[in-house]
């Protein structure tokens, strides 16, 4: 079996987008929803680089609401997902994603908090995922890997920038609420690289 490294996509893999959103009525940390907007996190191809030379198949774990919510063309979408590839060094097949949202399809098991795409993944490469790791910037994220088995997991803590973006103290709070413990908490992506062997 293989081992993986499962990412979340906005925010662990590239940059959110600070806008504002009417079903929450306030300005949020958003997915980009044009290739133009798309922003890769500094640092991020280097450390998916060592990644792979410690043998681990990088994997992006994602949920895409916005397109059905915001009834966006799937074709941009695509667009970003392309980019995201090429710069990366990975192929199309390493990213899995939930389009789904309550309220606009059935309900799912693949939307985070739900582990459906850790589930995908493991069958599609045949991954070990009690020694597989995965990183994320909300607790979702970390609720999800516990589901799937993982516990090799990073918390990914973003501080409050204002104008530009919101921290996600409350995604630390509701993991605690949760009996969640991520095994690292960290500020930088580059840091990953220190804890796998």
């Amino acid at each position: 079996m293989k081992k993986a490294f499962f990412f979340d996509r906005d925010g662990a893999i590239n940059n959110s987008i600070y806008r504002f959103e009417n079903e929450y009525n306030k300005n949020m940390d958003c997915a980009p929803i044009k290739v133009e907007d798309l922003k890769l996190i500094e640092g991020i191809k280097d450390t998916l680089d060592k990644i792979k030379e410690k043998g681990f198949i990088p994997i992006i774990i994602t949920n895409q609401p916005d397109f059905l919510k915001k009834d966006l063309l799937l074709k941009e979408y695509e667009r970003i997902t392309t980019k995201i590839c090429s710069e990366l060094g990975i192929e199309r097949s390493q990213i899995f994603e939930c389009f789904h949202k309550e309220g606009f399809s059935s309900k799912c098991k693949c939307r985070k908090p739900e582990p459906g795409l850790f589930f995908m993944a493991k069958g599609m490469y045949d991954i070990d995922l009690e020694n597989s790791w995965m990183i994320g910037d909300s607790w979702k994220d970390i609720a999800a890997a516990d589901k799937a088995g993982i516990k090799n997991t990073i918390f990914l803590k973003r501080p409050k920038i204002e104008n530009q973006q919101e921290g996600n103290e409350e995604s630390i709070v509701k993991m605690s609420e949760m009996d969640l413990k991520p095994k690292h908490l960290i500020e930088d992506i580059k840091e990953i690289v220190n804890f796998i062997k």
